[in-house]
C-alpha cells in the first residue's frame, strides 16, 4: 500500500504544517519513503532533507537549554537535550499533528510494517519537514516551526528529571555557583509522635533556596530540594 498525495493533500499538510512552500515538490519530497523511489532515493525520498532537519532540531534545541537553563551543567544539558530529540519524543509529536496520512510509504518494499514503522516514520518525517522548510522558507521560518512544535518539551522534560535524585542535583549546582554545599535545617517541627511533620529547608550558606514538609525530615529535605531547583532552575524568557 502507498499512501498518495496529491495537489489538495498537499494543501491540507500545508494548512496542518501552518507553512505554505514556495517549492511544493520540496514539501513531496519531504514526507516520501525511498520505498516508493528506490532507484532515485537520494533524489526523490526525504533521507536527505531528514539528515538536515535533525541538525537544525538539535541546534535549536540546545541553544534554547542554554539559554533558558544557564545554571545547568553540562551534563544535565546534554541528558535533556538527548531525551528531548530522541527518536521517541520526535514520533510522538508527529503522530500527534498527524503526519502519517501523508506520509506516502510503499508497504511492499518493506521487510516488516508495524507501529514501531509508523513512530519511526512520523520521527523521520518532522525532521525532513524541518529541513524542508529551512529551504524553501529560511532559517527564521524553520526556527518559528520548533519552537512552536518542539521546543515546549524542554520544560516539560527538564521538569521531570527534576523528580530524579533532586539533592543530588542541588549538590552540584550549589557547589557550580558557589563552592559550597547546601545544608538542609529542620525549621519546624509539629505533631504528635506518630503524626509528625517536618519543615526543613536548604539554604545556600545563609541565603535559603527552598522548603519542604513531609512526615519524615529526609522526604522533607528531598521536596526543599526539589523547590530550590525549581527556582534556581527556572527557564528565563526567550524570544
Amino acid at each position: 500500500m502507498e499512501n498518495i498525495v496529491g495537489e489538495d493533500n498537499l494543501q491540507a499538510l500545508e494548512d496542518l504544517l501552518q507553512v505554505e512552500f514556495r517549492d511544493r515538490g520540496l514539501l513531496l519530497r519531504a514526507v516520501t519513503h525511498h520505498s516508493c523511489c528506490v532507484g532515485s532515493a537520494t533524489r526523490d525520498s526525504y533521507d536527505t532533507l531528514e539528515f538536515l532537519g535533525d541538525a537544525i532540531i538539535s541546534a535549536h534545541v540546545v541553544e534554547y537549554i542554554y539559554r533558558s537553563y544557564p545554571e545547568a551543567t553540562e551534563g544535565e544539558m546534554t541528558a535533556v537535550k538527548s531525551e528531548v530529540v530522541s527518536r521517541r519524543v520526535l514520533a510522538r509529536i508527529g503522530q500527534e499533528l498527524g503526519l502519517f496520512p501523508f506520509i506516502r510509504v510503499n508497504i511492499a518494499n518493506l521487510r516488516t510494517f508495524n507501529e514501531r514503522s509508523r513512530d519511526s516514520l512520523c520521527a523521520d518525517v518532522l525532521e525532513a519537514l524541518v529541513g524542508a522548510i529551512q529551504i524553501d522558507q529560511g532559517p527564521e521560518m524553520a526556527r518559528a516551526f520548533i519552537a512552536r512544535l518542539i521546543l515546549p518539551e524542554v520544560q516539560q522534560i527538564n521538569g521531570h528529571a527534576l523528580d530524579t535524585n533532586p539533592k543530588g542535583r542541588l549538590q552540584k549546582l550549589v557547589l557550580q555557583r558557589a563552592g559550597v554545599l547546601p545544608r538542609y535545617r529542620v525549621l519546624e517541627q509539629s505533631g504528635r509522635e506518630n503524626d509528625r511533620a517536618f519543615l526543613v529547608g536548604v539554604f545556600e550558606r545563609d541565603v535559603l533556596l527552598g522548603q519542604g514538609k513531609a512526615s519524615s525530615i529526609k522526604e522533607a529535605g528531598r521536596m526543599a530540594a526539589r523547590e530550590a531547583l525549581e527556582a534556581l532552575l527556572k527557564p528565563d524568557d526567550v524570544s
